[in-house]
This record gives C-alpha cells, sequence and structure tokens, in this order.
C-alpha cells in the first residue's frame, strides 16, 4: 500500500490577503429579531500537493486525519486542518473533504 501524507505550507499571510466578506440575513437567539450581518470567509484549499510517507517531515507524534480509499491512504494533520477547517481534495479519482 502506497501512504501518502498532506504537505501544507503555511498560508496565513497569502489566505489573509484573499479574505473576504458575505452578507446574510441572522437570527442571533431564539425569538430574537432577525439581523443584516456580514462576515468574514477565507478560502478553501484545493487539491493541496502531498508526498510519499517516506518523504514527509511530519513528525511522528502529529496528530493525523487519516483516509484510505482504495488502499491508497492519505494523512491530514490536525494541526494545519484547524487553520483551514476544511479542504477541497481527491484521493485517486475519489474527491473528499476533510474538515476539523
Amino acid at each position: 500500500m502506497k501512504t501518502t501524507a498532506f504537505l501544507v505550507f503555511l498560508m496565513t499571510s497569502t489566505l489573509a490577503a484573499q479574505e473576504r466578506t458575505v452578507r446574510g440575513v441572522m437570527q442571533p437567539r431564539p425569538g430574537a429579531p432577525a439581523e443584516d450581518v456580514e462576515v468574514a470567509v477565507h478560502p478553501v484549499p484545493v487539491d493541496p500537493p502531498s508526498v510519499s510517507a517516506a518523504e514527509s517531515t511530519l513528525p511522528d507524534d502529529d496528530l493525523v486525519l487519516g483516509v484510505v480509499v482504495d488502499g491508497r491512504a492519505m494523512a491530514y494533520p490536525i494541526r494545519f486542518l484547524a487553520l483551514t477547517e476544511i479542504v477541497d481534495d481527491h484521493v485517486g479519482d475519489t474527491p473528499l473533504a476533510p474538515s476539523w
């Protein structure tokens, strides 16, 4: 089985530059009137680069979210998923959106 580890480049400055806002209506608590709101959103990483487990520089004790599809494994480090919350990725031909 070929194991692949998720490789992440710290993109905080790039993500901050691409932040945008969306407008909507939200009810802040049950029974309260709805309010117009504007919230900041950030882009979602799409098909991030990956490396084989042998090439990975992740510490052995790094907590990861692991996925195996048709015998192919991917590991998504929790510390990076915590920054973006979700990733738009593929394992082989199978699309997935790991989130934390």
